[in-house]
């Protein structure tokens, strides 16, 4: 291995490393280069691609974007910005007292200042294995014998996938062509497994969903508007089963044949999708040099513990303003606001971020679903809270808003999602409602309906008449 101890002769120094190439670190990139347009940035990745928008796998293997349509940076954005891109660099340790890290290749790289944008990696839960042919032995695609999959070995058996990456999605299309599949089974029926049912759904395949809880999207969605989407799913022919996990997986000839559930019950199975959640990734992170939760803990100017290293994006923890405290929100659009403040901080700005609120949207089979802030609440066991709810499950439409002290800090929408965008505004805002909180469920409810101050703020400007 190449001496640490002189490491000045083994690589240049950056003014900025950034390590991630996806929403948080180019937003880092983008910030730094506004306020520096000399500093020397470079951007790690251990994925071989310039960028892709991760939101967009799911389309991409549904065949709504191609390869190029998932991009969400040009070709020219490192050498319009000068900034360096290095792939397939997977860093693994960070020497924060002496301002270097280290990838797998052994290159070490030495900073001024250093962004952790490394974002998530998936969870794979460790599940039995067993062989459905004596004679072939439980053995993986490579012939080495299994007794249960993690984080480490289940691609070594064919026909189990993760779908987090343009590489997952590259390889899940691969098969199912390949191999003509028709059905498919997602363990997890949270975010990542609603939308692998989304693409999966959208290319006419039989589903089976298998979830721990009592309903899919259990952290975000109530039991209203879960029996929709659920009932919608299985209308199709499609399976969930509910309060169940996996419990053991049947390997033949180095492939997935089938599973069985905790009840029991066995499924023949050629093609699983795991998605019961994701991990910040800090493992490269070594001697508690910087704070970790769950994620990194990051302070309101998106500064670790260490004074010239940040992060921002899935890897961290950041101030929630509904909750008012910190705690890992991996959505894209707020990798992209803590991305453009720690690079705006890094560059000598001092922009403070003021939190962010949980927001997801998906469509499953013509039924369009938001979910936004404390959407899950039940107002019996929190104080001076009220849930509105307008149910109408014949039309497959559902409306629920949580309000807290005369302001919106929750909302499901189903069915019709339209007027999401003011309810967003409402809780980022955190407008007091009390003067319309009648008209606050109304299908139509609107710009005309909001507060009259508020109103005028949105829509004050040349040509425009309140």
């Amino acid at each position: 291995m190449k001496d640490k101890n002189n490491i000045k002769e083994i690589y240049e120094i950056y003014d900025y490393i950034i390590i991630g190439n996806s929403a948080a670190g180019l937003a880092a990139a983008e910030s730094i280069r506004e306020l520096d347009s000399s500093g020397k940035i470079v951007i790690l990745t251990e994925e071989n691609y310039k960028n892709y928008s991760k939101p967009l796998i799911t389309y991409y293997l549904e065949g709504l974007v191609d390869l190029e349509g998932i991009h969400f940076k040009g070709k020219d954005f490192y050498r319009n910005n000068n900034i360096d891109l290095h792939i397939n660099k997977k860093v693994i340790s960070i020497e924060a007292d002496r301002d270097f890290l280290i990838c797998s290749n052994e290159d070490i790289y030495k900073f001024k200042k250093l962004l952790i944008a490394s974002g998530g990696q998936p969870i794979i839960p460790g599940i039995k294995t067993s062989c459905t042919d004596i004679a072939g032995g439980n053995r993986d695609k490579k012939g080495k014998l299994l007794d249960s999959i993690n984080n480490e070995n289940y691609r070594d058996i064919e026909g189990i996938y993760t779908l987090t990456t343009l590489d997952d999605a590259l390889e899940i299309k691969s098969f199912i062509e390949k191999n003509d599949i028709r059905k498919v089974s997602i363990l997890g029926g949270g975010l990542i497994g609603l939308k692998s049912a989304e693409a999966l759904l959208g290319m006419g395949m039989n589903i089976s969903i298998i979830e721990l809880a009592d309903r899919i999207l259990a952290a975000t969605f109530d039991r209203e508007a879960s029996f929709i989407v659920e009932n919608r799913i299985i209308s199709r022919g499609s399976n969930i089963y509910k309060n169940s996990t996996i419990e053991e997986i049947f390997i033949k000839d180095g492939s997935i044949s089938g599973y069985r559930l905790q009840d029991g019950r066995e499924e023949e199975c050629s093609l699983l999708i795991i998605a019961v959640g994701v991990r910040p990734v800090t493992g490269f992170i070594k001697n508690n040099s910087v704070k970790i939760r769950r994620g990194i803990v990051v302070d309101d100017y998106m500064r670790t513990s260490i004074k010239n290293i940040y992060a921002a994006g899935d890897v961290v923890e950041a101030r929630d303003m509904l909750l008012d405290e910190k705690r890992n929100i991996a959505i894209w659009p707020l990798a992209v606001r803590q991305g453009s403040i720690a690079g705006i901080n890094m560059a000598g700005g001092s922009e403070k971020y003021n939190g962010g609120f949980f927001m997801n949207s998906i469509e499953i089979l013509g039924i369009p679903t938001i979910s936004m802030g404390l959407a899950a609440i039940d107002e019996k066991n929190e104080k001076n809270t009220e849930v509105v709810k307008v149910f109408n499950p014949e039309e497959k439409r559902y409306k629920k808003v949580v309000i807290r002290n005369n302001r919106v800090v929750g909302l499901i929408m189903v069915g019709n999602i339209e007027r999401a965008g003011i309810y967003a505004g409402l809780i980022k805002n955190e407008i007091d409602i009390s003067s319309v909180k009648g008209n606050i469920s109304r299908e139509y409810f609107g710009i005309i309906n909001l507060p009259a101050d508020y109103k005028k703020h949105l829509v004050t400007g040349e040509g425009i008449e309140v």
